[in-house]
């Protein structure tokens, strides 16, 4: 047996090659190797030494590689993306920020894929480094919509009242401040919600930094207070006199009227404010003055101010200057007080300049008839008579003055006088030789 299992040892041996061969190239015909790749999302390990180092980083261009392999046809369908696991190692990171990429395939999928075949395009990820930067902010509660009709905003607390954000320096400057934002469209009652604070730049627009910036805590409860209250009106008692040449014109305020939570009955009896303080004086000013008030200051006992908006009310004192204007009149228009109506009334001008006083917003507005000028002619006499004029000045005007002017009161001639200057154009030669008598007889007796 043995001998004939030793016969033609050699040939055996070659037909046992060739039949491995020939079976090769048959599984290699009908299921050959053949190249594929995946799309692999890079991942980042040890950023922690970065972070010792007081860096931050940011992957500069796109952070997906294409992984090229090697696999048989039937085994194609069975290598997937997942894997696959392609990662820098920022351990490795230089001054050129250029990070070589590894690429490692599952253990369970390593017989499909030659290992030695592998290879990742790019090779390198670029990595940009900053400064980072760890800030500590202030949390504003900031409501959007109204409560519902009797009701107001109390006091807003979130917790906790401050958050601690890290990440580039050159993204941390753009926040100005940190706050979150609630919903109290129609709330009556008190309200209580968990939400993610918001980052706002210096002209109070919302910042969407990503992901590129953390904070912490990413989560703050909110309890916000809703009250039973009523609008009361202010009044602001103003006292004082300003300066010559200047007048108090009115109060401006940034707000109108105030909530005010207390018992019903005391609601009840509110209507206004009445604001009385020694910084409501105007006393010798000869401009604005601008002031601060603490409302909640000027309640009466048993109520309470809405909120903290009203702990700084700012308050403006209007004073304006006193300007003075001219104003021409026609003084053969006026109308006149106490005239007769046997003389004639003429004048040595024509108009005469009213200047009055006031601000120059009413001056502009003012028309010549509402200062309803008369002029008064009661017991002139024949001749020359100094002119005198009367108005109603509206309120809010002085009269300074006017230029003068004189009224000459002329006899008017007696109707007989016509009737006589008739005549006398009709018999022009007896009228002649009359008066030429006439004459001669007053300059005869003229001399003596």
């Amino acid at each position: 047996m043995k001998e004939k299992l030793l016969n033609n040892l050699g040939l055996k041996v070659a037909s046992l090659v060739l039949a491995f061969a020939v079976w090769m190239a048959i599984v290699n015909i009908s299921n050959p190797i053949i190249d594929d790749s995946q799309l692999v999302t890079v991942e980042v390990r040890n950023a922690e030494t970065l972070a010792s180092r007081d860096l931050t980083y940011e992957i500069l261009g796109k952070d997906v590689v294409t992984v090229s392999y090697q696999v048989r046809t039937r085994d194609r369908s069975l290598v997937k993306a997942s894997d696959f696991h392609a990662y820098v190692d920022l351990n490795d990171y230089n001054v050129t920020g250029a990070v070589p990429i590894t690429v490692e395939i599952n253990k369970d999928k390593e017989n499909l894929v030659k290992s030695d075949a592998i290879t990742a395009k790019p090779m390198v990820i670029r990595i940009k480094t900053e400064a980072l930067q760890r800030k500590q902010f202030d949390l504003q509660v900031n409501t959007k919509g109204t409560p519902e009709e009797g009701y107001a905003l109390g006091i807003s607390n979130p917790t906790p009242s401050f958050v601690t954000v890290e990440g580039p320096e050159s993204l941390i400057g753009q926040i100005s401040r940190m706050g979150v934002e609630v919903n109290v469209e129609n709330a009556n009652a008190d309200l209580n919600v968990t939400t993610a604070p918001v980052f706002y730049d210096a002209n109070g627009n919302i910042l969407d930094l990503g992901n590129k910036v953390t904070v912490s805590p990413h989560e703050i409860e909110c309890h916000i207070s809703v009250l039973k209250a009523k609008n009361i009106a202010l009044n602001f008692e103003v006292s004082g006199n300003v300066a010559n040449g200047y007048r108090y014109t009115g109060v401006e305020s940034s707000i109108k009227s105030v909530p005010v939570v207390g018992t019903k009955s005391v609601l009840a009896s509110l209507s206004t404010l009445s604001i009385t303080s020694d910084k409501l004086n105007v006393d010798g000013a000869t401009g604005d003055k601008v002031i601060e008030l603490d409302l909640s200051q000027y309640l009466p006992p048993n109520t309470s101010v809405v909120g903290n908006a009203y702990k700084n009310v700012t308050v403006k004192l209007k004073v304006e200057p006193l300007i003075t204007r001219a104003f021409s009149l026609d003084l053969d228009t006026l109308d006149k007080k106490g005239m007769d109506a046997d003389y004639n009334y003429t004048f040595d001008k024509e108009t005469s300049d009213v200047t009055l006083r006031g601000l120059k917003e009413d001056l502009d507005s003012l028309d010549i008839k509402k200062l309803n000028a008369i002029l008064d002619v009661t017991n002139f006499h024949s001749g020359q008579n100094q002119g005198v004029l009367k108005f109603q000045i509206p309120g809010g005007f002085e009269m300074v003055g006017y230029t003068p002017f004189v009224v000459v009161l002329t006899h008017k001639e007696p109707a007989n006088s016509t009737v006589e200057s008739t005549t006398a154009a009709t018999t022009p030669t007896t009228t002649t030789t009359t008066t030429t008598t006439t004459a001669a007889t007053t300059e005869a007796a003229g001399p003596q």
